[in-house]
């Protein structure tokens, strides 16, 4: 080994790994034991025959170590430029490592979707954040992020409905997008800032930053290679973890923001950055099925280096095994309880890449839909083409299967054949519209005037008939008032009983603020009777629970209750335009489900269509500020809900 390479130690579930660290360059090596005794005779005492007969003396046949593992294991130290031939590490070399550096940049900035383009050494600065890193990443620095974590869960819990119709109202316009573009970056810095800075809380060196241009967004990066070097799983894990650390805590701060703050800028820009650190980094950064921090965090827990390619590999060995009948597949597994985590990755973590890539694409076509058929075709190509074209490859030119190729192609065609049958088959095909059950005029049962519930005569759910009385209001100011009246009615009457004895014209006179008075208090006395609400229709009488309702203030014209009548009910419901189309295809069944009852399903038929686009929804409900799907503008410029 070249004197530049330092040898760390690892374990792996009991089994034991050995690390190369290139310091010159910071890149490392993963070897497993077996292999490493193969690098640690490499000291031009044994030949290569000799090497692998000395391995082997110590494995068993089906762990046996071929030429090929060992010109593999060859191939992989030279690449990284570790093996010494005998000759002094010169300037020559150091040179020659430049010249290959600059030619690896070269290749790198050919690629205009993705350019990663170094900067500086941040060492120097994360020195100076050395003691902020050791607080922040101390017992007490997490305990705080804890608290503030939860708390923020807490807040958003409890305020989940405004939040939720606040990001249903958001669109892609150019302001969003633009908002969106700017803010992004800013939260990777600090997001790499943390990798940084964990490193740097135990010891590393970070000697490498800059950005990378992601299909031209500017996204920054730091190297925190270095936490490979760290025994401890625990610290490793933490690295990886470190920039989701720093994102929700931004997000927490965020929505803190935005909830204290009143619309505008600073308000939008909040919603946006809590957006950022928790839904995106939950769903794509924390997310262990994509190879990102989640992905490194849940490694190094497992204890399970290279889960990724291994469970591909895993999934590899039980097709040539099984399927294409080679008997000199090994398996990737080397340790108790890797076979079950391999069978969960290898598979579901495929499947959840191509959900994202389709669920992005599908969201993207509706609003651009040249750049969702463009990221459609790419994740066609990377999904089904590009594994297409590898596996034909390997079909032709591979020399394992020179006894058994045509056994190969039968297993490709039939696989291909399988994926095929079961495209072809057919699955429902459903458009869901929210609706609101619409009530007849004389259905509903309303409070008549602005007053109390004081009295309930008839159960919930009970049918009644028409006419009977249901609740009696009560309203202390039509009983005041009518006292007043009748009180002032005996005094006129008796004031008009002495003046009739001197003067018939002001006995008249009286006579006439009787009758006006009495009018009035027949309005009273009618209003008060009218205090008993009574069914407008026979049918089943549905309300609230009675004890909530009694004694509660009620407005004139409230909704008490309903009368459900035997007649069948009808569902007033919105379709969006791009869903109309299918809607007048003569669709199969359809089917209603109350919100109470979602596992029923009700058979229903169109009765009739109103075929014109409207801004006004039928009711409030179907508006998310209501706890609808349809985005409401509440300033009225767009789509206004109508009572």
């Amino acid at each position: 080994m070249r004197k530049h390479v330092r040898i760390l130690v690892q374990d792996y579930r009991s089994e034991r790994w050995y690390l190369l660290h290139d310091e010159s360059s910071g890149r490392f090596n993963r070897f497993n034991a077996t292999a490493f005794e193969v690098i640690g005779r490499l000291n031009g005492d044994f030949t290569v025959q000799e090497i692998m007969h000395l391995a082997n003396a110590s494995l068993d046949a089906t762990q046996a170590l071929t030429p090929e593992d060992i010109l593999q294991i060859l191939a992989q130290l030279h690449s990284a430029e570790v093996l010494r031939d005998g000759l002094p590490y010169t300037a020559e070399d150091v040179f020659k490592r430049y010249s290959q550096s600059q030619r690896q940049r070269r290749r790198t900035l050919s690629n205009p979707l993705s350019l990663r383009i170094p900067l500086f050494d941040p060492n120097r600065l994360l020195n100076r954040l050395a003691p902020l890193a050791r607080l922040s990443f101390s017992p007490t620095g997490l305990a705080i992020w804890f608290g503030i974590i939860l708390f923020a869960v807490l807040v958003a819990l409890t305020n989940i409905s405004e939040i939720s119709a606040a990001i249903s109202a958001k669109t892609l316009s150019t302001s969003e997008v633009l908002s969106f573009w700017l803010l992004y970056p800013v939260v990777k810095i600090f997001h790499e800032l943390g990798h940084g800075m964990a490193v740097k809380a135990w010891g590393g060196e970070v000697h490498e930053t800059g950005i990378t241009l992601l299909v031209f967004m500017p996204v920054p990066y730091v190297d925190a290679s270095a936490s490979c070097a760290f025994r401890d799983k625990k610290r490793r894990a933490m690295v990886a973890a470190a920039g989701i650390a720093v994102e929700m805590l931004m997000a927490a701060f965020g929505l803190f923001i935005w909830l204290l703050t009143e619309p505008g800028i600073i308000h939008e820009t909040a919603l946006n950055l809590a957006m950022i650190g928790s839904i995106s980094t939950l769903l794509f950064n924390g997310n262990p099925l994509l190879r990102l921090d989640g992905y490194y965090v849940l490694e190094d827990m497992l204890e399970i280096p290279n889960l990724a390619s291994r469970s591909g590999c895993f999934y590899l060995y039980l097709i040539q095994k099984y399927l294409l009948k080679l008997t000199d597949s090994r398996s990737p597994v080397t340790a108790d309880g890797e076979r079950g985590w391999f069978i969960f990755y290898g598979l579901a973590s495929p499947l959840y890449r191509l959900f994202v890539l389709v669920g992005i694409a599908i969201y993207l076509s509706s609003e651009f839909l040249i750049i969702g058929v463009i990221l459609a075709c790419w994740a066609i190509f990377i999904q089904l083409i590009r594994p297409l074209i590898q596996t034909l490859t390997f079909l032709v030119t591979s020399q394992r299967l020179e006894a058994k190729r045509t056994r190969g192609f039968v297993v490709l065609a039939v696989g291909i054949m399988l994926v095929c049958g079961l495209l072809m088959i057919p699955v429902p095909l459903i458009t869901q519209a929210q609706g609101v059950v619409a009530a007849s005029d004389n259905s509903r049962v309303l409070s008549v005037a602005n007053s109390f519930v004081k009295q309930t005569f008839v159960h919930s759910d009970k049918y009644v008939t028409p006419g009977e009385i249901l609740f009696e209001l009560e309203d202390e100011t039509l009983i005041t008032s009518q006292k007043t009246l009748f009180a002032r009615l005996n005094e006129l009457k008796t004031q008009q009983a002495s003046e009739r004895k001197e003067s018939r014209v002001r006995g008249d006179m009286i006579a006439t603020d009787i009758d006006a008075v009495s009018a009035e208090l027949a309005q009273i006395n009618s209003r008060i009777k009218g205090l008993l609400v009574r069914s407008p229709a026979a049918g089943r009488f549905v309300f609230n629970d009675p004890d909530e309702l009694r004694g509660q203030f009620v407005h004139q014209g409230d909704v008490l209750g309903y009368i459900i009548q035997d007649k069948q009910p009808m569902v007033r419901a919105v379709i969006s335009q791009k869903s109309v189309g299918l809607l007048r295809t003569k669709p199969l069944s359809i089917e209603v489900m109350l919100a109470d009852r979602l596992g029923v399903a009700i058979p229903a038929t169109i009765i009739r269509e109103v075929p014109a686009g409207s801004t006004k929804l039928p009711h409030a409900a179907l508006g998310v500020l209501s706890g609808g799907d349809i985005t409401i503008d509440t300033h009225g410029r767009t789509i206004t809900p109508s009572r």
